[in-house]
């Protein structure tokens, strides 16, 4: 129990204190968040127009912009708990949109904007407080980058939809993607590390992961696609490895 204890204790600490300060200065100050996600829009809704981001997610019951997606799923790709915006009408799409096709649903990140209403009962069986009035998105084609690469250019992917493979560290409150992890599940002394704006809400993904303790750590191999956003990545799907 004593190693276990002590890999919590230093999980914790990565976790606390890391996230104060990155691990190498970025080039460039990063600037603060310009685009709101749809968590942060409905943390203080106010009707009218808005614009957001999130993962455009499209079934034969109608079409919605959602916060996040569990991937990797028997049933297909799931929205999970948490802020989402029904969109009526369905909104127009170019045909060569870059979206995922997965069990009868379509999805891909955009950048939305419409006309905020609610709180109201939206959707099949009214699931959605929320709708985006004449919804115009704009699809994000996703970048495959590594964490070196994003954080030797961080202006230059700004507001871009990025995918990236490493470590995740996460608690409740913060979480880390960290290049490697050593044999004994710390991460390397030399290896790079990023923050997260927000832990990833996907709790099904989190679950595959190790568990450091009782103390609600979890670490391990991961792919997370998000946004990068003022310096920090918004998780919106995160696949264990």
């Amino acid at each position: 129990m004593a190693p276990m204890r002590a890999l919590l204790l230093l999980l914790m600490a990565l976790l606390l204190v890391a996230c104060g300060a990155e691990q190498r200065p970025l080039p460039t100050a990063a600037p603060a968040p310009t685009l709101p996600a749809i968590r942060e829009l409905l943390a203080k809704p106010a009707a009218g127009p808005v614009t957001t981001f999130g993962y455009l997610y499209l079934t034969p019951d109608g079409a919605a912009l959602v916060d996040g997606l569990s991937l990797g799923l028997a049933e297909g790709p799931t929205p999970v708990d948490g802020a989402g915006l029904w969109l009526e009408p369905a909104p127009a799409l170019p045909d060569d949109a870059p979206l995922v096709e997965a069990n009868g649903a379509r999805y891909g990140i955009v950048v939305a904007r419409g006309a905020l209403e609610g709180p109201d009962a939206y959707g099949p069986q009214g699931a959605y407080r929320y709708r985006l009035a004449g919804a115009q998105v704009e699809p994000l084609s996703v970048r495959e980058l590594s964490i070196p690469l994003l954080l030797a250019n961080p202006a230059l992917y700004e507001g871009q939809a990025v995918r990236l493979q490493g470590q995740l560290l996460a608690s409740a409150d913060q979480a880390l993607l960290v290049e490697r992890i050593g044999a004994g599940g710390v991460p390397e002394a030399s290896a790079l590390q990023l923050k997260l704006a927000i832990p990833p809400p996907d709790t099904a993904a989190l679950s595959r992961l190790r568990q450091a303790g009782d103390g609600g750590i979890r670490f391990g191999p991961v792919e997370i696609t998000g946004l990068w956003r003022g310096g920090r990545l918004y998780p919106l799907s995160v696949v264990a490895r």
